[in-house]
């Protein structure tokens, strides 16, 4: 209660508080929804992983996998199309749920406003994803070992994973400021360009428009876009790589190798 000037006792207003009460609570509940229905779908994925390695994955069905998490075929198809997408994660993209903020982040322009160190920052954030999931990768090597046809798939599905990149980079440069919009230093900019002229030759075969859409992209992709996404699956290869001999932080590694590089082609520009 509070009291007006002439001393009338007034009820406090309480409807201005409730929409942020309201807001909040509803924020609340959605983040509980979410986290529910992210270790569901982790709970089928492992369930489906567990009995390949059981019963071998040509005798893994649908039913067994809802029989071992409780849920109902209707459930399933909520998350995955297959047993295959639960085993082996979505066809259409190689990365996980975990990374979607900082692709989304890097897409957008961020974080940081810098092209080479955003993706330095998006390259450490998808190899820290992979090492939170070691006991997970193991298991999934020793399906591969026992069943060497999925071996196969798996490859066929990582075919896909620099044209992911070719194309989130492309999304970045389509957004990006225009150049007198560009602050006039930028440190990356010299490594941009030499990293950009390793497919030089491609560039300028292809005229003054350096953009072409390759045949399973719907996205044009620059020269610029080709050469960073190489440069991405390379530093991915090289972070893992150099992690199973010594103990280090993914952003460490990648930016060592980057600065490496940088190195290197300033050597070859002087």
């Amino acid at each position: 209660m509070q009291s007006t000037p002439s001393g009338e006792s007034t009820r406090t207003d309480s409807a201005a508080t409730e929409p942020s009460d309201a807001t909040g609570c509803a924020d609340q509940s959605e983040g509980l929804r979410e986290r529910k229905k992210r270790e569901r779908g982790q709970a089928l994925r492992q369930a489906a992983l567990d009995l390949a390695l059981e019963n071998g994955y040509t005798n893994v069905t649908v039913e067994d996998i809802c029989e071992r998490c409780g849920v109902s075929r209707r459930t399933f198809f909520n998350y995955f199309s297959s047993k295959e997408e639960a085993l082996l994660g979505r066809a259409d993209t190689v990365f996980d749920d975990e990374d979607q903020p900082d692709i989304a982040a890097f897409e957008a322009g961020g974080p940081n406003g810098r092209l080479l160190a955003d993706l330095q920052h998006l390259l450490a954030s998808v190899v820290r994803t992979r090492l939170n999931k070691r006991e997970e990768m193991h298991q999934y090597h020793l399906l591969m070992k026992q069943d060497p046809s999925l071996m196969q798939v798996q490859m066929s599905r990582m075919g896909n994973n620099e044209r992911l990149f070719r194309e989130m980079i492309q999304r970045r440069l389509d957004g990006a400021a225009p150049a007198s919009a560009m602050p006039a230093v930028d440190e990356n900019s010299a490594a941009e360009k030499n990293l950009s002229a390793t497919s030089a030759m491609d560039s300028s075969s292809a005229g003054t428009d350096s953009a072409h859409c390759h045949d399973d992209e719907a996205v044009p992709v620059s020269t610029r876009a080709e050469a960073l996404a190489a440069l991405a699956m390379m530093a991915i290869k090289a972070t893992f790589m150099r992690l199973r001999k010594v103990e280090g932080a993914p952003a460490l590694v990648i930016r060592e190798l980057f600065d490496e590089l940088r190195d290197v082609f300033e050597e070859e520009s002087a």
